[in-house]
């Protein structure tokens, strides 16, 4: 499992890596909120969001903010480190 705080601490993004008995992978990639954000769940917010679904407009529920470069940059290199392990050897090690 990867995980990335918000610069800001207001969420997180995870990336969760599963190697099942037969073998097969998958992996989770969530957006964890740490607060409760009263500006998109008001009345007037949630229907300028179903608005902007009925148009085909994206919609951002969430991000994780970085400042720089070294943090997403450690942060690719752990996800190629993730994508390469191998989970039924790691926990022999």
């Amino acid at each position: 499992m990867i995980t990335l705080p918000c610069d800001c601490k207001c969420c997180m993004f995870v990336i969760e890596k599963t190697q099942w008995e037969d073998g097969d992978i998958s992996y989770n990639i969530t957006v964890q909120d740490s607060r409760y954000d009263h500006n998109f769940n008001t009345l007037w917010g949630r229907l300028k969001r179903a608005a902007s679904v009925l148009l085909g407009k994206p919609i951002y529920y969430n991000d994780v903010h970085l400042e720089g470069t070294e943090r997403f940059e450690q942060f690719v290199q752990e996800m190629q480190d993730l994508a390469k392990t191998d989970l039924r050897n790691a926990d022999k090690k």
